[in-house]
């Protein structure tokens, strides 16, 4: 009974990374005609309504941050953010949090209610927004971390499958399938990977930068960078596996080809021998 009073004492926040970006401008019109206060920075808009208390904000990079709503509200963004959205996700990612306020913003995880939870030392939206980025970072490095985990899942026995009988067991066209299916994943990556750099709105509010390197620390996102660039080099691995593979058959097929040649060759030479 107390667990579940204390969880009531708590505000909710959410973090949701639905696809590979947003039509922020398309979202900002879709809430202001709703009556919602709306501001379009460069990467990211805030959407706030005074009626309503609660923060949102939607990054450019396909994930918003929610602030002070109840489930089903958050549920209904979900909805909305799917007419707004560039190469939805097929897979959902979110995290979820639980805010208040106190003397000092900080972040800590409640060993009793097995939560994370937020305090913040004011409601000001800078500070929202700050801790944001941070939490947006975090999920779309998720959305990065099971799409790679998906890409090496989907192409483990190759490796095993060369050790055990010295080539892979696919057709050439198959083989051309998994290389086309490994590049989008890494190259998407890799193009993408600049999301997870520090944003340009610390360069102008240089005083906000600690809420986002806090986050960024508890979050663990920094050793989570090194992990993902890591498992891009198994990536890559995989690719010059299937590549090597595919040369090795386009080779093996060339000499085929020039042995029944040399033999075409010496069967007419043999007739012609014969014939005179």
């Amino acid at each position: 009974m107390n667990d579940t009073k204390t969880m009531r004492s708590f505000l909710r926040c959410i973090s949701i990374c639905t696809a590979a970006s947003y039509d922020l401008l398309g979202i900002a019109n879709y809430f202001r005609k709703r009556g919602y206060f709306t501001r379009l920075l460069k990467d990211v808009l805030h959407v706030t309504n005074l009626k309503r208390p609660g923060d949102i904000y939607f990054f450019n990079h396909g994930c918003f941050v929610s602030w002070g709503f109840k489930k089903k509200f958050e549920d209904k963004l979900v909805e909305v953010v799917k007419m707004f959205s560039i190469h939805p996700l097929r897979h959902i990612e979110s995290d979820h949090f639980y805010y208040q306020y106190g003397k000092e913003t900080s972040i800590d995880s409640h060993e009793k209610l097995r939560v994370d939870i937020i305090t913040l030392d004011s409601e000001e939206a800078l500070i929202k927004l700050a801790i944001s980025y941070g939490l947006a970072q975090s999920i779309k490095l998720e959305a990065f971390e099971e799409a790679i985990q998906q890409a090496i899942r989907t192409n483990s026995e190759l490796p095993e499958d060369i050790a055990t009988r010295g080539e892979i067991s696919l057709s050439r066209r198959a083989i051309f399938k998994r290389i086309g299916e490994i590049f989008i994943a890494r190259s998407s990556i890799n193009l993408n990977i600049e999301y997870l750099d520090a944003p340009e709105f610390f360069w102008r509010n240089p005083s906000m930068e600690p809420y986002y390197i806090m986050t960024k620390k508890y979050l663990d996102i920094p050793s989570r960078v090194m992990a993902l660039n890591q498992k891009l080099d198994v990536l890559q691995e995989l690719l010059d596996i299937l590549n090597s593979q595919v040369q090795h058959r386009h080779s093996s097929l060339l000499e085929s080809i020039i042995i029944l040649l040399i033999v075409v060759e010496i069967i007419i030479s043999l007739f012609q021998f014969h014939v005179v």
